[in-house]
């Protein structure tokens, strides 16, 4: 809070408190802000759909790739994931073909409406429009959301269902709004097609009911409201379990071996530091001061105050309409609880396994309003500390807008980066992404040997497999051999599919372009190749000239080709796994 003391403050400190430390911010009414958003929106829309149509450098992420290939064989879930991102996909595809912007368009889509969410559920809370508009102006220099909004993976849809799952728990709790808690549980439930993590969801609710059951003066945790939401949110769940118990729990054991469950490990044997390193770039150096400080003020106003004289008086100049202080507590209790237990639980499990630095990312949803509210009732007021905050605030945009192009085109960074003699590899987190289109075209030629029988591509890995599958012209059904080598390699999707197991009849005789490495060394990942299953598999195996992927001047990766005759088939190779 701004003030605490034992008394209200005076006039003349009201007065003097309510005196706006920006006197252009008035210039922002309802009116602009609204026009504002429509414009950001709209405009953000169209040129990133430019880009991706024109003069994006970056082809289809492995998993992108992989939930494409799913959409071509709807199912009612499968291995990792449910099965709406795949739904999604099919969607877009089915109209606008299988182009790279047709199965990123959805995400353009969903981001829009993000930002619509997160303007409309922060003037609910504060009924500030400039408030508003700069939770959803804060997203946007915010380098994870940046690429978040162009990248079609699970994380879209997730996080558009975490936020409208929190949006409808703010009206039916702070708006007391009973029918909400169905739109609760549709959001729950369709988030959990999503990605599983949803399911975490439900924890924040819980704890913030039992923290605001003093304030709100009913203990909602006795009613039927939340309890019917979770329901409502757990029948989603029917496809994935039927689906499952069909396919042997494969999605039970995945996820318990993804997170360390399932598996006996070291107790340190994770990857903290990464985490947590990894979650203040992807938020930026200087907003994540700012989100800290916001649920640390969150988590002291969440006690109800003793007496009216005790309460304190915070005075938002920025915003016309100022709440009522024990509302605003509430709502920023809301914002802080709906993300807390969703990243605690991934920092703690880091300690033990490996977290993908993308995982606590729908807690953002709820804490960069928080963030925002916390920019406002600091920066826009004069405070003691705001010229420190400021600072921050300045560092927070200029970051931001300097990383927006990188954002678009790592590539921009090459030259700085042969200067000082760092290989792109090691920065760019995007090479993964790139050379799949112009390995498609190698293969399409490759495949067109005269000397080859009805030739088919068998990748290394499940990734290699659907950027195969895409980028090859005509979109040929792909195979995968990791589980079939020795080395333990985790199942992936491809082992589900019959049509794609490399034990079926139909695929003896045939000849093949596998992409991957073939001689016992270890891949890109470290993981032992054991050729020999390979080598049985054919009668004659011919290594092709490699196809190097080169930018600005560099060659930034390499693929392996062999050309195989006479397949006969492989099995799967006991150490596979999950």
């Amino acid at each position: 809070m701004d003030v605490i003391a034992a008394s209200p403050p005076s006039r003349a400190e009201n007065q003097r408190a309510a005196e706006p430390a920006w006197p252009w911010v008035r210039w922002f009414t309802p009116l602009r802000c609204r026009l504002i958003l429509i414009a950001l929106i709209t405009l953000g829309f169209l040129s990133h759909l430019h880009y991706l149509r024109n003069d994006c450098p970056i082809d289809l992420s492995g998993d992108e790739a992989q939930y494409w290939d799913w959409s071509r064989q709807l199912d009612l879930s499968y291995y990792s994931k449910g099965p709406l991102v795949a739904y999604i996909i099919r969607a877009s595809t089915s109209i606008f073909g299988h182009e790279m912007w047709a199965v990123r368009l959805p995400a353009l889509v969903l981001a829009s409406i993000t930002s619509l969410l997160t303007y409309w559920l922060t003037l609910r809370l504060f009924r500030s429009d400039r408030l508003a508009l700069g939770a959803v102006l804060l997203n946007h220099v915010v380098p994870m959301f940046v690429a978040g909004s162009m990248l079609m993976t699970i994380d879209p849809p997730y996080f558009l269902c975490w936020g409208l799952a929190t949006a409808f728990l703010a009206l039916a709790v702070l708006d007391n709004k009973p029918w909400a808690w169905a739109g609760v549980g549709a959001a729950l439930g369709l988030g959990t097609l999503a990605k599983y993590g949803m399911l975490l969801w439900p924890v924040g609710m819980l704890i913030f009911l039992w923290v605001d059951r003093r304030r709100a003066g009913v203990n909602r945790l006795k009613t039927a409201g939340p309890w019917v939401a979770i329901g409502i949110g757990l029948l989603f769940l029917i496809l994935p379990i039927v689906w499952n118990a069909q396919h042997d729990w494969v999605t039970f054991k995945h996820v318990g071996a993804q997170t360390g469950v399932a598996k006996q490990k070291k107790l340190f044997d994770g990857n903290l530091p990464e985490l947590v390193g990894g979650q203040i770039a992807a938020v930026g150096v200087a907003l994540a001061p700012f989100i800290v400080a916001g649920i640390v003020v969150a988590w002291k106003r969440q006690r109800p105050p003793t007496d009216q004289g005790g309460r304190g008086v915070l005075t938002l100049v920025s915003m016309p309409n100022a709440l009522d202080n024990d509302r605003e507590s509430r709502a920023i209790a809301l914002l802080m609880w709906m993300g807390l237990p969703l990243f605690t639980l991934c920092v703690v499990m880091s300690v033990r396994s490996k977290m993908q630095i993308n995982w606590p990312a729908a807690a953002y949803f709820s804490w960069m309003i928080l963030a925002a509210w916390f920019i406002a009732t600091r920066l826009a007021t004069r405070t003691r500390w705001r010229k420190w905050w400021r600072g921050l605030f300045w560092g927070t945009v200029a970051f931001g807008l300097a990383f927006m192009p990188i954002a678009h085109d790592m590539s921009l960074a090459y030259p700085l980066m042969a200067k000082f003699g760092i290989e792109p590899r090691r920065l760019d987190l995007t090479v993964k992404m790139k050379g799949w289109a112009q390995l498609g075209q190698r293969l399409d030629r490759e495949l067109k040997h005269p000397a080859l029988d009805r030739p088919f591509v068998l990748c290394q890995d499940y990734m290699q497999t659907a950027e195969t599958a895409f980028y090859t012209p005509g979109n040929p059904i792909t195979y995968c051999a990791g589980p079939y080598l020795l080395d333990p390699k985790r199942h992936t999707q491809y082992d589900i599919w019959q049509n794609r197991r490399l034990d079926q009849d139909g695929l003896k005789g045939r000849d093949a372009i596998y992409v991957g490495y073939l001689d016992d060394e270890r891949d890109k990942d470290g993981n032992l190749i054991a050729a020999g299953n390979l080598r049985k598999a054919f009668d004659t195996i011919e290594e092709l000239p490699e196809e190097p992927v080169v930018q600005r001047g560099l060659q930034i990766r390499r693929f392996k080709l062999y050309r195989c005759t006479n397949f006969k088939g492989m099995r799967m190779a006991g150490g596979a796994s999950y």
